[in-house]
């Protein structure tokens, strides 16, 4: 199979490369004569080989031109690959620009999916130049966008939906519905990609529901195949709106059948306002608070999102949801205080022994969509002619090259190989490359000239190159905070609308451009910044002096790292429940005790020394696959429910976990968390008149 896919790579290259030195149109009966790969087939297996990789070759993004003569009905089609159909448009960046995009790059390696085919867009886009990386911004910024679930087999499955995609092919593969626990193979036409909350999800056309759905790469259990060898297998959607998923909140997904008055204190209504303006409307309270109109389709998600900002709102209506807070309040404080526990959740737990070590996240996988070796090759046959330059050989470091595509020896030694059989006729050539001592040694073919320049962008290249562009945005504390916005336009602008992402990027919580730019120059330049916070667990807004060192993101939000002049010790910050920030001219020296840690260990989300805790919870046969699915599974039981633990270090963020769960998840222990629980469970109920705290 490895000789036939590097037969096909030789062919199709070379195919590539007779196209750009005739500059000419040219017949099949030509290409069938002098094209390495063609010669011995018949006519028959000639042309069924030659459109198939005609065919792959548009799909890379260099689209041949097609000419049909009017003058000799017994003329054939001619073929032309058009210089401006093969060459990327020059752009010129600026070195500010240029360091943003590296430094883009640096952020997301290990990261992101698509790194590799943004490594090879990036090496298009430079063409190898050095740029000048800003050490500074790459200190300050830390980025983790896999979820807990993202695994060897999603970046698998990423690859082949991403062609499915691009080529409008129906795929077919098994699937685990959590939501009805069955498993079922699946027939879908593929739109799009998302990216929601750390996890990655295929919206597509489902032919056994007949209606758009959404499904969660990380539950396709098995290979996904195409279900035809048809070029293409359904027409490219027209109609498609994905602002459900990227726009909307959880409680607006589904369709709108119902409309919640909610009162939200001062303390939080403005970053209500600021997160969620689209999804509803505000207006002031006699009292000073804020009551926001939202429509719903989902009662459940809605209660849930209220449950998470503990006493800071309250459904006032209608009736029946607000009946439902507070019946999932109440159930939750009965469940910790011991009133209505469920037989399993306090049925014998073997507790863990007092040297076990608490669970910790697996390890993010090293495996990412891999970027297409057309593209590769040819990238890496433009880096070596372009460094030619009017000489007939030159020396080029094999390090450097191995960096730039991100590739071992070994694979270099493979590729080369293949460049130096690219053959299309008459011992036309386009390059002599191999490997001495520590330098790649280049020879300038004939026609060598024709690739020092840059091909285009394949789809993937140009989606993996604007996805990472959008998410980063204008985040990063760079020295011009539009650097990157500027080179999107400039590369938007290069490779045209047709190539626009596929990839479409759920709700991030962000903060507002003053905040985040307050926050990017206090960074940069080292200085005191004064914000007005919002502390959740606290339910309190309060001014505070920060030095801060580091930004961060963790999947759905932005935070940053800070040493508290309060605290007089380190503290992060959710950039979206700053409310205002100042930068002040003082400056600050960087302490050495604040450094990046994994964002999960900084957010309090997962331990990082002796002082991290796993809380053993039950879960309700409700609940029990969506938990299990998040987190270490101690025990499955017979009726559906399940013990699992979740690792912790603060209590502020697990006890909010299960508040939200509304009495289908119950901590076992430790017994110090299950009070907590149960002391804000009272609180809450207060104001909707039900359990301990009630007020007749």
């Amino acid at each position: 199979m490895a000789m036939r896919d590097d037969d096909k790579l030789v062919r199709q290259l070379s195919l590539v490369a007779y196209l750009m030195s005739q500059q000419r149109p040219v017949t099949a009966d030509e290409i069938h004569e002098a094209v390495e790969g063609y010669g011995g087939m018949s006519d028959q297996a000639f042309l069924r080989r030659f459109y198939a990789d005609r065919g792959e070759i548009e799909a890379m993004g260099l689209k041949l031109a097609v000419e049909r003569p009017n003058d000799d009905p017994f003329q054939g089609d001619l073929y032309l690959l058009p210089a401006e159909n093969y060459y990327l448009p020059q752009i010129d960046f600026t070195d500010r620009e240029l360091s943003a995009l590296q430094t883009c790059l640096y952020l997301l390696e290990g990261q992101f999916a698509y790194a590799e085919p943004l490594r090879l867009a990036l090496q298009h886009l430079t063409m190898g130049r050095p740029s000048p990386l800003d050490d500074r911004a790459a200190r300050t910024v830390s980025v983790n966008l896999l979820g807990g679930d993202y695994s060897p087999e999603v970046a698998g499955h990423l690859s082949k939906i991403e062609s499915a995609i691009t080529r409008r092919k129906t795929i077919r593969f098994p699937y685990y519905s959590i939501g009805r626990d069955e498993r079922s193979e699946r027939e879908v036409d593929p739109y799009s990609l998302l990216y929601l909350g750390g996890n990655w999800y295929m919206v597509g056309f489902a032919h056994e529901r007949a209606s758009l759905r959404i499904f969660r790469l990380s539950r396709i259990e098995g290979r996904i195949t195409f279900k035809t060898r048809a070029e293409h297998d359904f027409p490219a959607p027209t109609d498609l709106d994905l602002s459900r998923y990227r726009e909307r909140p959880p409680w607006q997904f589904d369709d709108v059948t119902d409309e919640a008055t909610v009162r939200l204190s001062a303390n939080i209504a403005w970053w209500v306002e600021q997160m969620f303006a689209s999804s509803g409307t505000f207006r002031a309270g006699d009292d000073g608070s804020t009551v926001f109109t939202t429509g719903y389709g989902s009662a459940r998600a809605l209660v849930t999102w209220v449950l998470g900002m503990g006493a800071e709102a309250e459904v006032i209506e209608p009736a029946s949801l607000r009946d439902a807070v507070g019946a999932a309040i109440d159930s939750v404080r009965r469940r910790h205080v011991g009133e209505d526990v469920p037989a399993d959740a306090v049925a014998a737990v073997g507790d863990a022994p007092d040297d076990e070590a608490p669970a910790s996240p697996a390890p993010a996988p090293d495996k990412v969509v891999p970027a297409e070796r057309f593209a590769r090759l040819l990238a890496l046959m433009t880096r070596l002619l372009a460094a030619c330059g009017d000489a007939f050989e030159t020396r080029v470091p094999a390090a450097d090259i191995r960096a730039e595509l991100n590739i071992d020896a070994a694979v270099l030694d493979e590729d080369l190989t293949l460049l130096n059989l690219i053959n299309f006729g008459g011992g036309c050539y386009t390059l002599y490359a191999q490997v001495e001592g520590d330098d790649v040694v280049v020879q300038k073919e004939t026609y060598g000239d024709r690739f020092v320049r840059p091909a285009r962008l394949s789809p993937l290249e140009a989606k993996a190159l604007l996805w990472a562009l959008e998410f980063i945005g204008d985040r990063l504390p760079t020295e011009a905070d539009d650097a990157l916005r500027s080179a999107r336009h400039k590369v938007e602008a290069a490779i045209g609308t047709d190539n626009l992402p596929e990839v479409e990027i759920g709700h991030v919580a962000v903060a507002t451009s003053e905040v985040s730019a307050a926050i990017n120059a206090a960074i940069r330049q080292d200085r005191v910044l004064d914000v007005e916070y919002w502390n959740p667990s606290r339910g309190e807004l309060r001014a505070r002096a920060i030095e801060p060192h580091l930004l961060l993101n963790s999947r759905e939000a932005w935070y940053v790292v800070a040493y508290c002049r309060e605290a007089s010790a380190q503290r992060t910050f959710r950039l979206d429940r700053i409310r205002s920030a100042t930068v002040r001219d003082e400056r600050f020296t960087r302490r050495p005790e604040i450094v990046a840690a994994e964002p999960d260990v900084v957010l309090g989300i997962a331990p990082s020394s002796p002082e991290g805790q796993a809380a053993v919870v039950w879960s309700s046969p409700r609940v029990a696959r969506w938990m299990v699915e998040q987190h270490a599974t101690r025990e499955r039981r017979a009726d559906g429910s399940a013990l699992v633990e979740i690792p912790y270090v603060g209590d502020d963020w697990i006890v909010k976990e299960i508040i939200k769960q509304q009495g289908e998840a119950v901590v076992v222990s430790p017994e110090g968390l299950r009070r907590r629980v149960a002391d804000l469970a009272t609180a809450m109920g207060a104001r909707y008149g039900v359990g301990a705290g009630a007020k007749g």
